[in-house]
């Protein structure tokens, strides 16, 4: 307890760090160039020494440059010894260096070019290393309040731009932020704007104020983004994890250590649509959760919606994470690999000619000391009351024996082939993931007269498919659209029999128990989405959206006995509208209306929505949001004491199974400074539709001619809450703190007349994000405090005389969750350092301790009946675990 609390402190302090700036100019140059133009010379010093050199690509003269050689030459004499006799000159302008024609050639410009006032300009925003375009930039004229941002195919149009000669700032996370200065010739057409990526390779450059951190905070409400580079840098259990660094977000319940899903605002991950190049995913777990489904080498750009989201987006209650994936380096071939103690991955990018891009990525695990530790946690619990039974049971004594080889492994596999034209962008995209876990063993006892020999089965797997194909199209510089075809696939299988054969007193018998499940989801669907820029404060988008589903499940018991099965298919046909709308430079209103057409139950849903965001001064901002949601697509939770709840997908009907819905109140204030963010929102969630699957009211011996489907029980919810966060932006140290106060209840009438609280439910989070840049090192750590979850505990049990004259037992069943898990806290550190491998190959060594000091935190607690004792089991999660991560990629 004295090691987390002097832990905490040590995180206090160090948060009012602030860093210094160091003048780009003083670099000092130790470069040879031979045979290489003056863009090659410029390029590869900005991609050396990790600096932004801005020109523009018709100034600089082509033809091969005479050999240089530059030993311990500061940047700015090796700038000016390339620029002599080009009609060029330079300055160092906010951290950057900008190389501009000399003002002779720009009195010259001038006369060609007539010069432009209050004009509208398109351009696009682009990796300046690889050509990736980059979404959801935000460019800004400098001294104003006039922006814009770029769309998710980098494009942006900003209007009523002052002069041909403003400077625009445009920032990106995980990216330096550019000063764009504008020309009369420049400004004659599209613009292309590259920015530079961070990195911590050059150990003479220190870090400057303007460097970004981790994670950004939207204007809009309950939108923010954590960079896919700097995510890496974040301490993790098995290497870069997508959603695992989301979790330590406020809002975003982190002490689900078994659930790499978001429960997001108290919401479950079923609740969450997560886009993948716009086709759904609707399994994000690796290893029993431990594990995002995602590879970080294919991923360009992560945004979530914690509430309140836009009418372009529907079929969930909860949230919205989109992904962006990665086209590929469209200027180089570049590859890379890396390893950890958990699994090892790889990737290709391999530009198409000249406009298009291939991207190929996987991983797989493979069984290192780390991931039989995992799986040994998630498959063996300890038994804590003191009353278990320590004889062998039955008569006679005698020797038992189970063989067991536990062998399971995962992958993930992606590819995207993009290829852009002057207005259209094509692209295919694909995905495949996949668990396999056998944990079967076989079986041999030996008691007085009787044998029994066989095995039992414990296979589960489960996995995605997902590929989407997509058509872009700038028809002009006010209208975009996106039309995209897509196809995702959830399996699910799991195979937990016995099956075994006994012999006694010159008799056989066959036993056959135990379940069997199979869940598979297929959605396919059609949409089109638009964007229309009416001016610079208006812009309206509207699309239309077509899905089919097809949902299979299958749930058996004892080999004969079927619980469920059930085949669901149904359409889903939607149209949406909204309008972000600027007024009076301080209030940006986005109101919209979704409305769908089920054909399962032949009725129409509704849903609108409205945000604002309103500015009481230039650092102080109001923000707001109230919408419908409806879900049509559930995945229930089957209630098992004995093993664990499991879950399953399928279709809402409106009868035993009803379209989910809920309704999002949310208002926040945020106070923001260049260096920091201080923020706090509230939020309140009017659940309905919610359901359970439940056999524990089911009649106490099996008989056939039961309706299993009166076992799906109906309830509602309300989800409230408030959380706050302050964050260091900027500097060598940045990070944040973030608390969240919430309550999450449901209402289930089959659990009795009050409300109870949910097994989700999280009363106090309370997260520390800290990192820390030291020449070529990033050190990083993170503490994570939460109120432990409820349980339902039995209250006893009982003996039941069958048919047949056998005597089985029974639990009984104490109210829902009406006791509570331990509090569970953790610290995690992490020390990465990223190297030059040759002229342009990088490569990264990171170090990481989860669970720094070895707490035991528990995941959730079984019930079992032994000789009429009722035997109470933690199942514990992962105490202190290091890891290595190594990766290398070739530029």
């Amino acid at each position: 307890m004295k090691l987390y609390k002097i832990a905490i402190a040590f995180l206090l302090i160090i948060f009012s760090q602030q860093s210094f700036a160091q003048d780009p100019g003083e670099i000092m140059v130790t470069k040879s160039y031979y045979g290489k133009t003056l863009r090659n010379v410029l390029d590869d010093l900005a991609l050396s020494y990790n600096i932004d050199i801005d020109y523009h690509k018709e100034d600089i003269p082509g033809g091969i440059m005479p050999g240089k050689n530059f030993k311990e030459k500061a940047l700015h004499e090796v700038i000016t010894i390339l620029l002599k006799g080009k009609e060029l000159h330079f300055k160092i302008v906010e951290m950057q260096i900008v190389i501009r024609k000399s003002n002779e050639q720009i009195k010259l410009e001038k006369k060609i070019y007539q010069q432009k006032n209050s004009f509208t300009l398109s351009g696009t925003v682009k990796d300046k290393n690889t050509g990736e375009s980059l979404p959801f930039a935000q460019i800004v004229i400098k001294n104003t309040t006039n922006g814009t941002a770029s769309n998710v195919d980098g494009y942006f149009t900003l209007f009523k731009i002052p002069s041909d000669t403003s400077v625009l700032l445009i920032s990106y996370t995980g990216y330096k932020t550019k000063h764009f200065h504008l020309s009369p010739k420049l400004v004659s057409k599209d613009i292309l704007v590259e920015l530079i990526p961070e990195n911590n390779v050059i150990e003479e450059v220190i870090v400057t104020a303007e460097n970004e951190g981790i994670m950004r905070v939207y204007d809009e409400v309950s939108v923010v983004s954590i960079s896919a580079k700097q995510m890496k840098t974040l301490p993790s259990l098995g290497g870069q994890d997508l959603f695992r660094s989301f979790q330590l977000l406020p809002g975003v319940s982190a002490s689900n250590e078994s659930s790499s899903g978001l429960y997001v605002r108290g919401g479950t991950p079923d609740q969450n649509l997560v886009l993948y190049d716009g086709f759904t995913v609707y399994h994000v777990d690796h290893l029993f959760g431990m594990f995002s489904a995602f590879n970080p080498n294919a991923v360009k750009d992560v945004k979530l919606y914690k509430g309140g989201f836009e009418s372009k987006y529907g079929g969930r209650l909860s949230s919205v994470m989109e992904i962006t994936g990665k086209d590929g380096n469209e200027k180089d071939f570049n590859m890379g690999a890396g390893i950890s103690f958990l699994s090892f991955d790889g990737f290709a990018e391999v530009p198409l000619g000249e406009n298009g891009t291939f991207l190929f990525t996987g991983r797989r695990s493979f069984q290192s000391f780390l991931y039989k530790d995992i799986f040994d946690s998630f498959n063996s619990a300890e038994t804590t009351p003191t009353d278990a039974p320590t004889q062998p049971m039955g008569r006679g004594g005698g020797r038992s024996k189970a063989q067991s080889e536990p062998s399971s492994f995962f992958y993930d596999l992606n590819a995207k082939a993009t290829y852009k034209f002057e207005k259209d962008i094509f692209s295919l995209s694909f995905y495949n993931g996949q668990d396999d876990l056998d944990n079967s063993s076989t079986t041999n006892i030996a008691r007085g007269g009787m044998s029994m020999n066989g095995g039992r089965n414990d296979l589960t797997q489960w996995g995605n498919w997902g590929a989407s194909a997509k058509w872009s199209r700038r028809w002009n510089e006010s209208f975009y659209s996106n039309a995209l075809v897509s196809y995702s696939k959830y399996y699910s299988k799991r195979d937990m029999t016995r099956n075994n054969t006994v012999y006694r007193d010159g008799e056989t018998i066959e036993i056959n128990r135990g379940i069997i499940e199979d869940n598979k989801l297929q959605d396919y669907t059609f949409k089109i989405d638009n964007e229309w820029k009416l001016s610079q404060n208006n812009q309206i988008e509207f699309g239309v959206q077509a899905s089919y589903y097809d949902i299979d499940y299958l749930f058996t018991q004892n080999d004969t006995l079927v619980i469920q099965d059930r085949h669901d298919v149904a359409s889903l046909s939607t149209i949406y509208i909204q309008d972000n709308l600027r007024l009076f430079n301080r209030l940006t209103l986005v109101p919209g209306i979704r409305a769908s057409y089920y054909d399962v139950t032949n009725d129409f849903y509704f849903e609108p929505r409205a945000s604002l965001n309103y500015g009481l001064t230039k650092r102080i901002k109001l923000k707001g949001s109230w919408g419908q949601y409806y879900q049509f697509a559930k995945r229930i939770i089957r209630d098992d004491m004995e093993s664990g709840s499991r879950d399953f997908w399928t279709l809402g009907n409106g009868n035993d199974i009803p379209i989910g819905s809920a309704i999002h109140y949310i208002g926040g204030l945020s106070y923001e400074t260049h260096n920091y963010l201080f923020s706090a929102e509230a939020y309140y969630k009017d659940l309905e539709g919610l359901s359970e699957y439940s056999l524990l009211y089911a009649p106490t011996f099996q008989q056939q001619d039961v309706d299993y489907d009166e076992f799906f029980y109906e309830g509602t919810g309300i989800s409230k809450g408030i959380e706050f966060l302050i964050q260091k932006k900027y500097g060598k140290y940045t990070g944040w703190i973030g608390y969240t106060l919430g309550e999450v209840k449901y209402d289930f009438p089959i659990y009795g007349n009050e409300p109870f609280m949910a097994s989700h439910d999280v009363t106090h989070e309370l997260k520390f994000v800290n990192s820390y840049k030291w020449k070529k090192w990033v050190f990083s750590a993170t503490w994570i405090y939460g109120t432990g979850k409820p349980y339902t505990a039995p209250t006893g049990a009982y003996d039941l005389t069958m048919a047949d004259g056998s005597v089985s037992s029974f639990i009984t069943v104490g109210d829902k969750n009406t006791f509570r898990l331990p509090d569970y806290h953790r610290m995690d550190i992490a020390a990465t350092m990223e190297f030059s491998i040759g002229d342009h190959a990088i490569g990264n060594l990171g170090f990481s301790i989860f669970n720094l000091y070895n707490r035991t935190n528990t995941w959730y607690k079984t019930f079992e009946l032994v000789e009429s004792e009722l035997i109470e089991t933690d199942v514990n999660l992962l105490g202190i675990t290091p890891n290595i991560t190594l990766s290398f990629k070739l530029r």
